[in-house]
């Protein structure tokens, strides 16, 4: 049975989680990092050797660090579900937007801190929606007329960016969030399946209790 070893509310633990219940795989799973600690912990380190979440394990000895590449793993480890594209043009289509999951990986980060002070500075606030935004727009006019990140077909490009946009559409309207409709629309799809619902909506937030390693 695969271990995965990280807190439920990580972005990065639940877009593995997310993926694990996509392809029907049974697993278990440690709080670890963040306010559970063990990033130093020198056997973690030896699964992980940045000390971050998420990584997993089997019992055979095997172990994986790094999201997107546990995603990977998956994918190609259980091909039932279909998680690769089929399209041989769309499979590397898909590489190159879970590479680029980085980049709104990074902005939201910004305004996520901003939304967290005990006194939120508003221009501080809009300073950082605004660049967020503008990453974001990039995803807004990929999906535009289309069902997923790489066409018809749900995939690996979605699990990579999903929880990010997610962490996006929690900010709060008031706070002049800009337009962005087609990503909106994706982001509605995603809540209308299970498995987002109970790894992400539910246990994802803008402002977690604790920030940490693998966040």
């Amino acid at each position: 049975m695969l271990t995965v070893w990280g807190r439920a509310d990580s972005s990065a633990t639940a877009r593995v989680l997310w993926a694990l219940a996509e392809a029907g795989v049974t697993h278990r799973r440690r709080d670890w990092g963040g306010r559970f600690g063990g990033g130093d912990d020198p056997a973690y380190r030896a699964l992980s050797p940045h000390g971050r979440i998420p990584a997993i394990t089997r019992e055979d000895g095997f172990s994986l660090w790094e999201s997107n590449t546990i995603i990977r793993w998956l994918a190609t480890n259980w091909p039932q579900a279909g998680l690769w594209p089929t399209d041989d043009a769309a499979r590397w289509q898909a590489e190159a937007w879970m590479d680029w999951s980085a980049a709104p990986g990074r902005v939201i980060g910004p305004v996520r801190t901003a939304y967290r002070r005990a006194e939120p500075d508003p221009a501080e606030m809009a300073r950082t929606i605004r660049a967020a935004a503008e990453t974001f727009a990039v995803l807004d006019a990929q999906l535009k007329d289309q069902t997923f990140v790489v066409g018809e077909q749900f995939s690996v490009a979605d699990l990579a960016l999903g929880v990010i946009v997610h962490r996006w559409f929690r900010i709060p309207d008031a706070l002049e969030r800009p337009n962005l409709p087609a990503m909106e629309a994706w982001h509605q799809r995603l809540c209308a399946r299970p498995s987002y619902q109970e790894h992400v909506v539910a246990k994802v937030s803008v402002r977690p209790q604790t920030l940490g390693m693998g966040d």
